[in-house]
């Protein structure tokens, strides 16, 4: 957490107090919230809104990448990696920030467990990344169903485009240019795609309900991804 960030947490906590029953509290609260506001120029949308880091690998991962996309759009926030140390940074309200790098941290994970344990040792690096990348694309085909029916769904591009919005003011993106990959192991893809109906994303999701999830056209995923 950059320092910037641990001052807007501090705001939000004198924020929280100034609401206080005791008015006094309440009041010197308020009094040192507007304080800091005003020194570090903060507006509305810089205390509405908070990033999360979470490290990843600097050799850029495609499936790692599809996941990101998922679990971002999942919680209404905006996404980007930072490309000298791969770190991946979801921006959005403070609770959807949180709960797309919990959910982020988790699948990634889980991925990378599932093929240690369903890829043999032996097996050729191309192989086993085919496999995660598989995983990954089911688990994005099943995380825009689940996405459907939570209960957040009908504000959902509002919250996208104002957390775009913010990232936009506040942060300072460069473009780079990823290698597409070709050549895709079919067994290995197919293997991961199997695997990635085993995972366990309700509870992670915010308890929405179990649903009877379709198959969709892993091509166009590949071809906005890539």
């Amino acid at each position: 957490m950059d320092n910037l960030e641990i001052i807007k947490d501090k705001v939000r906590k004198l924020l929280a107090l100034s609401k206080s029953d005791n008015e006094n509290e309440a009041a010197i609260a308020l009094e040192k919230a507007n304080e800091l506001i005003s020194k570090f120029e903060l507006d509305e949308s810089a205390l509405r809104f908070k990033s999360i880091s979470i490290k990843s690998s600097k050799i850029y991962v495609a499936w790692r990448t599809v996941v990101a996309n998922a679990v971002s759009w999942l919680y209404c926030c905006h996404k980007y990696r930072q490309t000298n140390d791969g770190v991946f940074i979801f921006t959005g309200e403070e609770l959807d920030a949180f709960l797309a790098g919990e959910m982020f941290e988790y699948l990634i994970k889980t991925i990378e467990r599932s093929a240690k344990k369903a890829v043999r040792k032996n097996a050729k690096l191309k192989f086993r990344r085919d496999f995660k990348f598989g995983m990954a694309s089911r688990l994005y085909d099943r995380i825009m169903e689940l996405g459907e029916a939570c209960s957040w769904a009908p504000h959902r591009n509002m919250k996208l485009e104002e957390a775009e919005e913010f990232v936009k003011r506040s942060v300072v993106l460069h473009n780079h240019n990823v290698k597409k990959q070709n050549n895709w192991n079919r067994t290995a893809l197919a293997k991961g795609l199997s695997h990635g109906n085993n995972v366990l994303l309700v509870r992670q999701a915010g308890h929405a309900p179990v649903l009877q999830i379709a198959e969709t056209n892993r091509a166009t995923i590949q071809g906005e991804l890539f």
